[in-house]
């Protein structure tokens, strides 16, 4: 069926809209006053008696335990029971005697409310790690309780190669769809184990990975109807181990690191052939402005560069798509403006002479790529022809030839080039020492079409003796029958004589007009940006890599001359636009006129500092890489001071420090990892490791820190070293396939490391470093939340993955004082501004959202055996309203305002968060039912029946006295 027609009959299912709603926990859409929607100063109040939120299980079900397995009519398939973590009887679900998807499972009937919300916590040990546990999946009924991949409701684990919480049990909470319960005091419930998935793999194949063994340990099932959950005084749980500090690699990964560099950088400048691969042009290009190798200054590297870039300009012609190609993502060429930028002066002199391998025109005429393009010859005699680099005129180096005695000993281009009838000018500039007369001269030979040569030598010659440059030039009629010209350098008879910067001038009008560098690597530039500003795509971090091609590529079109520049202004914009300092407009026509898909007033980046990918996105949202490029385009490499630009950055840094908590890294030692439970593009449990930067193919521990020198960032930086982590995530790097990449990424981690250690910073530490002290950050526009309290901590998603519609679900992640940790998916209560339109979720069980420019179906691919059903298919979604000046877009479409609720009133535990994400509407928060309290942002007490204004665009936050 087509995708408009699943919709359409999807749609069929939803409820009549109103104009503004409620949702609540566990609840569906209700009609309000239309009122609050049409009157921006309204008040509305949020009120609900809510039960106590933090409780004790409805049901228990411990795993390996014969009489809880009986009472619940456990049916194992695949199974067997262990002793697991702290002594603790579990059960492991197999891999099938035939390699496939589907492991073991467990299926069983426990306790469920009739009403309202019930959830589901599993207990698993934190200690376990690696890929290939697999993956383990709820059912209820029958049906498949979320979606495999970036779903709302994500499985019921997803094991990682680091532990979640070491010599720790940690639970994760799922909420089940309160229509699968309404009604019943049990459910039949189901944990599949599964194997790895390869989250954007082509093909079903290469998507569903076979179970590699045993999965992940089960220890407990619990269900409940609040969302915290709160194990009994007897449910063990472990205890925080101590953490040492990593002093292993140390600082010798620095030199393993530079000597790898080193060599490369020696190889690629001492190269004689194109290198078309600008991740390593770019590195070159660094290089060369780098005291401590083999490439500074070096006078092979300018030709070495502009013959490379020759090659990517006679590439790109052949194929289009290397300006398209995953390998430059969306910087498209702009990077070959870079490496121009890099190199300006010293290219400067390249730039007019013809592209190697054009088909008219002399090939290197200044014989700056070694000799390509000419043969040496002995007519008589005896003599010696090379490249000298010692003795030039322009660029570094000319051709020299050598007499001692008698002969005749020069070069000639190696191919015959095509001429027009009229007439040419050809030049040479030619220096000697001690030769004769008519002894060193250029000469002109034609021939026509089969190759015979017409007339005879014309020959220019240069002054006697010994002398510094002097040009000599022949103006010549290309004789009737000639079609091609062959060009030389000679000298005859005893002597010295250097030749440089030969021309060939073609008459007005040729049609053989060679093409020069300054024009093709115009072209390739301007091709790049027009092509991409019409395609800017619209997630912050592909934005920014879209925009620094766009302005890479016109300052590189500013370098070369270019009528059709926009000049410093008019590119950066749309660097600002990226990066949220000025509304993202989207791509442009050809006309330069913006499409708006957002709007106009829609930014990239929160007032906070934190990327709207939608929501709060964990790891695609570290963009510290592309932040540092950003900068480095702007102000580095002939760049101008942009003090704006920079305190922007670093606030969009520095915001990303509150999502870093403390934990234990792989081998048990103190590290800080990057929060990514939260986060809308995440599925890796728990996140790297991560101080300012972690590590990533374009950036490294230290790289950010190093280059924007911001006194807090260095600070970090220094706090990773002290820690030992920033060595162990330099030999991470290391470690990554060596390529063009991740060497450009190293190629400064020496001079880095060195900054870094030496820099005093301001003595911050990370936010939620252990005995830093409490604080609330809230982004309203993200609908995110950070919590520290004494040593615990809090960080919930309230806008959560509502791709389509308000979906009132929110994520949290909670470590309590003693380091248990709590992963949930919960209701709560929202209030959104209806558009008037719902959308119903459809039957997926892989992805919850569509694809569009990939050829994979809609919900991704089935997985392997029956056809399986979605528990929360039919659930209607609600779609709030968009600005006024954002194109409508249809039902089912991803949009970043279709699932926004205006306010937020979520429980989870002691806490109780009330979010305004509005910028002109005012709610009350009543505490009726959730008791005394203290609120975390102001200090001051709340009473247990209290009513607080939260006014637009902030948050607050209560937690339980």
């Amino acid at each position: 069926m087509a995708e408009a027609l699943q919709r359409r009959s999807l749609l069929k299912t939803a409820a009549g809209t109103v104009a503004a709603g409620w949702l609540w926990q566990g609840g569906t859409a209700r009609a309000a006053d239309a009122t609050t929607v049409t009157t921006a100063t309204t008040a509305t109040t949020a009120t609900t008696a809510t039960a106590e939120s933090v409780s004790c299980a409805l049901d228990t079900l411990v795993f390996g335990d014969s009489a809880s397995e009986s009472a619940h009519g456990l049916t194992a398939a695949l199974s067997g029971v262990v002793t697991g973590g702290l002594g603790q009887a579990a059960r492991v679900l197999n891999a099938p005697e035939t390699a496939g998807f589907w492991g073991g499972g467990l299926s069983a009937r426990m306790a469920c409310k009739p009403t309202g919300a019930t959830y589901v916590t599993v207990k698993l040990w934190g200690s376990e790690n690696g890929a290939e546990l697999g993956r383990l999946q709820l059912f209820a009924e029958g049906k498949q309780v979320g979606h495999y991949h970036l779903g709302a409701v994500d499985p019921l684990d997803i094991a990682s190669e680091d532990p979640r919480s070491p010599e720790r049990f940690f639970f994760h909470t799922l909420p089940l769809p309160p229509d699968l319960t309404e009604g019943k005091r049990s459910v039949s419930l189901e944990i599949r184990s599964m194997g790895r998935i390869a989250g954007y793999a082509a093909t079903a194949d290469a998507y569903y990975k076979a179970m590699a063994g045993p999965s992940r340990t089960i220890y407990r099932l619990y269900t409940h109807d609040a969302p915290y959950f709160d194990p009994a005084h007897d449910d063990l749980t472990g205890t925080l181990p101590s953490a040492a500090t990593r002093t292993s690699p140390g600082t010798a990964i620095i030199d393993t690191i530079n000597d790898r560099i080193l060599a490369r950088a020696a190889s690629e400048a001492s190269r004689t052939s194109a290198q078309l691969d600008l991740w390593y042009l770019e590195f070159l290009a660094r290089a060369y402005g780098m005291p401590s190798t083999a490439a500074y200054g070096n006078i092979a590297v300018p030709p070495q560069i502009a013959r490379s870039l020759d090659g990517v300009y006679w590439k790109y012609l052949a194929d289009p798509t290397v300006m398209t190609g995953s390998s430059q993502q969306w910087m498209g060429l702009g990077r070959s403006g870079l490496v121009m930028l890099a190199l300006a002066d010293v290219l400067e002199p390249l730039l007019d002479e013809p592209v190697l391998g054009s088909p008219y025109g002399l090939t290197n005429p200044g014989f700056e790529f070694g000799m390509t393009g000419w043969k040496s010859s002995t007519w008589s005699g005896s003599g010696t022809a090379s490249r000298d680099t010692t003795v030039h005129r322009t660029g570094h180096a000319a051709a020299k030839v050598t007499i001692p005695g008698a002969g005749t000993v020069g070069y000639s281009t190696s191919a015959k080039i095509p001429v027009d009838q009229g007439t040419y000018t050809y030049g040479a500039w030619i220096r000697t020492d001690g030769v004769g007369t008519d002894s060193a001269y250029l000469y002109i030979l034609f021939h026509d079409a089969n190759g015979t040569v017409v007339g005879t030598d014309n020959k220019v010659y240069a002054s006697a003796g010994t002398h510094d440059w002097e040009r000599v030039t022949a103006s010549l009629a290309t004789p009737a029958t000639a079609t091609r010209v062959t060009i030389g350098v000679r000298l005859s008879g005893a002597g010295t004589a250097w030749f440089d910067d030969l021309t060939m001038a073609e008459p007005d009008g040729s049609s053989y007009t060679p093409v020069v560098r300054r024009d093709a690597w115009a072209k390739m530039l301007l091709d790049s940006r027009e092509y991409w500003r019409q395609r800017i795509p619209q997630y912050t971090n592909q934005a920014i890599i879209c925009a620094i091609g766009l302005y890479l590529a016109d300052r590189g079109l500013s370098l070369l001359g270019s009528d059709e520049a926009w000049g410093e202004r008019k590119a950066r914009d749309h660097i600002y636009q990226s990066v949220g300092l000025l509304p993202w407009l989207g791509p442009e026509d050809e006309n330069g006129t913006p499409a708006k898909p957002l709007g106009g007033s829609y930014h990239q980046v929160t007032r906070k500092g934190i990327s709207k990918e939608l929501g709060y996105a964990g790891s695609y949202g570290e963009l510290q890489e592309w932040l540092s490029l950003v900068y480095d385009a702007v102000t580095g490499i002939g760049g101008v001071e942009d003090g704006t630009l920079r305190d922007h950055l670093i606030k969009m840094a520095k915001a990303r420090m509150v999502f870093r908590h403390p934990s234990l890294d792989r081998e048990g030692y103190r590290a800080m990892r990057l929060e990514t439970v939260v986060g809308w593009r995440d599925t890796e449990y728990p996140g790297k490791v991560a101080y300012d930067e972690d590590t990533k193919w374009d950036g490294h521990a230290l790289k950010l820190a190093a280059l924007i020198k911001d006194p807090d960032l260095t600070s970090y930086a220094r706090q990773s070293i002290a820690d030992g982590q920033a060595f162990q995530s330099l030999q991470d790097s290391h470690a990554m396939t060596v390529s063009a990449r991740t060497n450009l990424n190293l190629v400064t981690a020496a001079d880095d490391y060195a900054y870094i250690s030496g820099a005093t910073g301001s003595g911050a530490k990370l936010p939620m470093t252990p005995g830093a002290p409490d604080f609330v950050f809230s982004d309203e526009e993200n609908g995110l939340l950070a919590v520290k309290h004494g040593d615990e901590i809090l960080y919930a998603s309230l806008y959560w993955r509502a791709r389509w519609g308000v979906n009132r679900l929110a994520r949290v992640h909670h470590i309590s004082a003693a380091g248990v940790e709590r992963s949930a998916t919960v209701w709560q209560d929202v209030k959104y501004i209806a558009d008037g339109r719902a959308f119903a979720e459809p039957d997926w069980v892989n992805w919850e959202f569509a694809v569009g420019d990939l050829d994979i179906p809609d919900g991704g691919f089935d997985p392997p055996g029956d056809t399986l059903q979605q528990a929360f298919a039919g659930q209607v979604l609600p779609l709030a309203k968009a600005p006024d000046d954002m194109p409508e877009r249809a039902v089912g479409i991803e949009t970043p305002y279709a699932g926004r609720a205006a306010f937020y009133r979520c429980e989870y535990g002691p806490y109780l968060i009330a979010m305004n994400t509005t910028d002109d509407r005012g709610y009350t928060l009543t505490t009726k039912g959730f008791g005394a309290s203290t609120n975390l942002v102001t200090g001051a007490k709340v009473g247990g029946n209290a009513e607080l204004r939260v006014k637009p665009g902030t948050t607050v936050v209560l937690r339980r006295r």
